[in-house]
């Protein structure tokens, strides 16, 4: 039961994350630090990904209370337990412990998952026609043979002998 209300948050939090480093690149572009911009993303995200929105502002929050920064990076990488945000904690991480810009981290992050997801989207597309076989043997061809067949076989019925003679006897009741 648990897995089945999990389910719906983890997709929601895998599809916003390409829109949240979006907007931490803008933010940390823009000059703000990594604890204001996770703040404003979250406050950015709470109408369109309320799911982002909570996991940023648990981020920001532990950001400012534990003395160790990396220790609620790597709690967020661990909380939601998604490769995408194991990796985006690890890239703060290293950004915070080398001194690399975050722009430029966070840039070449969402460059690589818009690419992943771009590639699951192709693979998804590439399995559609075998989905669809299935269907159309069901469904169409039963169809699109009575069409193409059915004119044909009422005529050929209509000039079989058997049913002359029964169309005859019919028509001579019918006069009867």
């Amino acid at each position: 039961m648990v897995a089945a209300l999990r389910r719906p948050y983890v997709a929601a939090l895998s599809s916003g994350l390409p829109d949240a480093l979006d907007l931490l690149v803008v933010c940390a572009e823009s000059g703000l630090g990594l604890d204001s911009a996770v703040e404003r993303v979250a406050r950015e995200m709470e109408f369109s990904n309320p799911a982002i929105a909570l996991e940023l502002s648990l981020l920001a929050q532990e950001l400012r209370m534990l003395p160790d920064r990396s220790a609620a990076l790597m709690r967020l990488g661990e909380r939601t337990g998604i490769e995408s945000f194991q990796r985006l904690s690890a890239t703060l991480s290293q950004t915070l412990r080398y001194g690399t810009p975050l722009a430029q981290a966070l840039r070449v992050l969402a460059g690589e998952m818009r690419q992943e997801r771009m590639i699951r989207l192709e693979e998804r597309a590439a399995r559609l026609p075998a989905l669809l076989v299935l269907p159309l043997i069901l469904f169409i061809l039963p169809c699109l043979f009575i069409v193409l067949i059915g004119p044909s076989a009422i005529r050929l019925i209509g000039t079989h002998p058997v049913m002359a003679a029964v169309d005859g006897q019919a028509a001579a009741v019918a006069g009867a």
